[in-house]
């Protein structure tokens, strides 16, 4: 019962990065401007008509109140700069006009997170039946409870802060955390392990390859918040896409990099054979991925399909770095076992 709760949590978190992808490809991370209800109703309403006439100020005054008290508690934790930087950025005080559809898919994305909170925490009660056996894969669930936790706050900051750079990252890092613990916890069950020890190699170009994968991950998340804060909007060309900072730069040549060294581990896996061959092909549809998130970040620059390409190049870029952390985990865990 465990590992079928332990897969169900790593797939309703890996869910909310699709849904928070669609969340970003259609503008509707402000849709409901308050939390954890919606323009004031634990179920939105489906026209302005149901509103009072000066909600806009309402909610805005209203966001306000509670980024100020986030901002008292980031001074008391001795982050008064950050404190200062939050109270001082114009978007607090953007306000913003009913849009049901925008409203629905915020809506969606918060009840997933609900129900995913509902999933993790029965994992967590499954998971006291090995405290004393296997205290190992408690203490991880028990952390990917606590990053679901976190991640679930970090989603109401995000909103009553307007979508300020910095938090929106640190929104996506807490989700890669939660996911990344279930994992571990599943593999700390695992009691089979194979007759050949992995090379360094393997193990060094996978953790390389991890590494590279989650900077490109924050760079790309990066160049996200730059290129909304500075309204562009539509089609881009290279010049003006260069304009976006180094930021995008590193991103690109991180991207280049990832799937070089993505490729070197294909072809080390793949040159092993034997009982790697589960393995092999998961790097092979790592390399596979890769090119696709890279095709639809192209995609998402340079054309007018933003909004369908930003979808899947978020999503993807979870998928890669799930897949990634599955194979660094299997040849660790691999590793240990025949130590």
């Amino acid at each position: 019962m465990y590992k079928r709760f332990n897969f169900l949590s790593i797939f309703f978190i890996f869910m909310l990065f699709f849904l928070g992808g669609l969340v970003r490809s259609t503008g509707s991370g402000m849709g409901c401007p308050d939390w954890p209800k919606c323009f004031g109703e634990y179920i939105p309403p489906t026209s302005a008509d149901a509103l009072p006439q000066d909600y806009e100020s309402y909610f805005q005054k209203q966001r306000i109140e509670k980024t100020v008290r986030f901002a008292k508690v980031l001074t008391f934790a001795g982050f008064k700069q950050k404190a200062k930087q939050l109270l001082d950025e114009p978007q607090i005080q953007e306000t913003h006009e009913f849009n049901v559809v925008k409203a629905y898919v915020e809506y969606i994305n918060r009840l997933w997170g609900a129900l995913s909170g509902l999933v993790v925490f029965v994992t967590l009660a499954l998971s006291f039946t090995y405290l004393k056996q296997k205290p190992a894969v408690f203490i991880y669930t028990l952390l990917g409870y606590i990053a679901v936790f976190v991640n679930a706050l970090l989603g109401a900051v995000v909103v009553n802060t307007n979508l300020v750079s910095g938090l929106v990252t640190a929104h996506f890092l807490a989700a890669f955390a939660a996911i990344s613990f279930f994992i571990i916890a599943r593999f700390k069950l695992k009691e089979d392990g194979l007759s050949t020890r992995p090379t360094n190699s393997m193990i060094i170009v996978s953790l390389g390859t991890l590494l590279l994968i989650i900077l490109q991950t924050i760079a790309g998340t990066q160049v996200r918040e730059v290129y909304e804060s500075s309204r562009l909007s539509g089609q881009l060309n290279f010049e003006q896409a260069n304009a976006l900072g180094t930021s995008f730069v590193i991103h690109r040549i991180l991207a280049v990099l990832s799937i070089i060294v993505a490729g070197y581990q294909w072809l080390i896996l793949k040159k092993a054979k034997g009982e790697y061959n589960s393995i092999e092909r998961m790097s092979f549809w790592l390399v596979v991925i890769i090119i696709a998130q890279i095709v639809f970040g192209s995609v998402l620059v340079l054309t007018n399909f933003q909004s369908f390409s930003k979808l899947f190049h978020i999503t993807l870029a979870a998928g890669v770095f799930v897949l990634q952390f599955y194979i660094c985990a299997s040849l660790l865990k691999y590793k240990k076992s025949i130590a």
